[in-house]
């Protein structure tokens, strides 16, 4: 999605495996994003998540840059943003390693923080950072969530009773305020 006027601010989305850059939480995140003036590049993977378990973090994240490099060889942002959620989150970690993107804004929506690899990165960060993730969420580490919550380059937000998906299956409602929250935060953050 691209704006208008030439623009310096871009937002990149990396969904997760199972949930696209259609479903709420990047919607709402890529429509904010799009509003404050970035213009927003929505990778979207073309894989199940069956298909993705042979698949190397290495190799994932290899091609999420492959496919970036190719997609922004023309253009120059001064300031970058990316919105990674679950597997996403992986490519967001081998991407901070990269000379482009090291000084970039990074969400952390559901990040895999039972992988070392991912829980390191959030750890040694010191770019700004929003970490948001459910206490229900199969990912979640109590003490790797509380470690993040003393690095203070990187906002933390726990959601009560939240799955991998950001939500309750028992409680619609509940699961509305869940998405108001995360998407506050997602403002908030943005300012």
């Amino acid at each position: 999605m691209k704006q208008k006027e030439t623009t310096t601010k871009l937002a990149i989305i990396l969904p997760g495996a199972g949930y696209t850059s259609q479903g709420p939480l990047l919607h709402f995140s890529s429509g904010h994003f799009f509003n404050q003036g970035f213009d927003v590049l929505q990778i979207n993977y073309r894989f199940s998540e069956a298909e993705l378990d042979p698949f190397d973090s290495e190799g994932f994240s290899t091609n999420v840059l492959l496919t970036l490099d190719e997609t922004l060889k023309e253009t120059h942002y001064d300031q970058l943003v990316i919105v990674a959620k679950s597997i996403g989150t992986l490519a967001l970690t081998k991407l901070i390693e990269h000379q482009k993107y090291k000084n970039t804004s990074a969400i952390w929506l559901t990040p895999l923080l039972h992988r070392d690899d991912v829980y390191q990165t959030m750890l040694q960060n010191e770019n700004n950072a929003l970490c948001i993730i459910g206490d229900k969420d199969f990912c979640y580490r109590e003490e790797r969530f509380a470690n993040l919550v003393s690095n203070s380059t990187t906002k933390t937000l726990l959601i009560p009773n939240g799955d991998h998906s950001l939500e309750n299956k028992e409680d619609v409602l509940g699961s509305i305020d869940m998405l108001k929250d995360v998407i506050e935060s997602v403002i908030q953050f943005s300012y």
